[in-house]
């Protein structure tokens, strides 16, 4: 039977890749997405979808914030979505440090705007499948060994940046609404892939190298990270559609094997470029007062509802940086402001 599914945050990294994703593999559903359109999201990141006759007459878009309770209602009404699929939020991690304004901007979106869905959908008694996207973050640092869904605290527990901390209450509040809605929390880890934004580390690093500019790395570059290919958690996110349990988290990564540190991947992207890893590597002092070390969370929940990653990691990064190669007029309109961020 045909779904109507409302992504919030589309236009972003995960969302579009994940619209992309669903409406070229459901070809029966419908999709509305409904986004800000803030420095994050790009409306040319779906011109996939845009210039297909078929997806196109399967899609709608609606500008606006979430923190919007009329326009949300007005949307939840007139679609009656069969599923919410909320990826919208603030998600740089650096962003939200410093002035208390930056993480008050984290918390308005990232917590009061999740809460304005949950508790529209129940005032207008929605009976809906609510897919709250979430972070690894919110398990904290993990020095060693990989964390379990259970073993997220309450509250803010050992997320670290203001960014984590209001992840880490947001699934706390959309889990508190599983009673009243058929609410799942996914907790993906590092996603990469086509249309991310430049002032992220991985697309940063490409569109450094397309410019003749070193890869920039905060201090010796050990930190790890799991890396986790953006089309693996939308495929993740359709089974927790399609198999997930009400009132359940799930842990989504690609548990690299070998774990890879970000000087690693430094030298991973300029090795497939064919660069002189001397020359276009550059190792800066680390501006974070305290730079979580390493994620890793268990997977074995979401494994056992059918859903494995991709494991070959120099060809997911190749196929991404042929993306920024073939699509250089999106990503160098942002790049200047994305630099910013690094520069100031």
């Amino acid at each position: 039977m045909p779904k109507k599914i409302l992504v919030t945050g589309g236009c972003g990294f995960i969302g579009s890749n994940f619209i992309i994703y669903w409406l070229k593999n459901h070809p029966l559903d419908i999709v509305i997405n409904l986004d800000k359109i803030t420095y994050a999201g790009n409306k040319k990141y779906l011109s996939e979808i845009t210039k297909n006759k078929d997806c196109k007459k399967r899609y709608k878009f609606f500008k606006g914030n979430i923190r919007n309770v009329k326009l949300v209602q007005r949307i939840l009404n007139k679609e009656n979505p069969d599923i919410i699929v909320h990826f919208a939020a603030e998600t740089h991690v650096t962003r939200s440090e410093g002035a208390a304004e930056n993480a008050k901007r984290f918390f308005d979106t990232n917590v009061a705007g999740t809460f304005i869905l949950l508790e529209s959908c129940v005032q207008l008694n929605k009976h809906l499948r609510f897919i709250q996207i979430s972070t690894d973050e919110v398990y904290g640092e993990v020095k060693d060994g990989f964390r379990k869904e259970s073993e997220k605290k309450s509250g803010f527990g050992k997320a670290t940046s203001p960014y984590a901390k209001t992840k880490a209450i947001a699934d706390d509040l959309a889990l508190s609404y599983s009673d009243k809605l058929d609410v799942i929390v996914a907790r993906p880890t590092n996603n990469f892939g086509p249309r991310q934004n430049p002032e992220k580390l991985l697309p940063r690093s490409i569109t450094n190298l397309f410019l003749g500019k070193p890869i920039e790395i905060w201090g010796e570059g050990n930190e790890i990270r799991d890396w986790l290919y953006v089309e693996d958690t939308a495929r993740a996110i359709e089974t927790l559609i399609e198999k997930g349990k009400t009132g359940e988290a799930y842990n989504i990564g690609a548990n690299n094997k070998p774990e890879i540190t970000n000087k690693e991947i430094a030298e991973l992207l300029v090795e497939i470029m064919n660069l002189n890893k001397e020359k276009m590597i550059k190792f800066v002092p680390n501006p974070r007062k305290h730079h979580d070390f390493r994620y890793g969370v268990d997977t074995e929940k979401i494994k056992k509802l059918g859903w494995v990653p991709s494991y070959n990691i120099k060809e997911l990064f190749t196929k991404t940086i042929d993306w920024y190669k073939e699509n250089k007029k999106i990503w160098l309109s942002l790049k200047k402001e994305a630099e910013k961020l690094y520069n100031d």
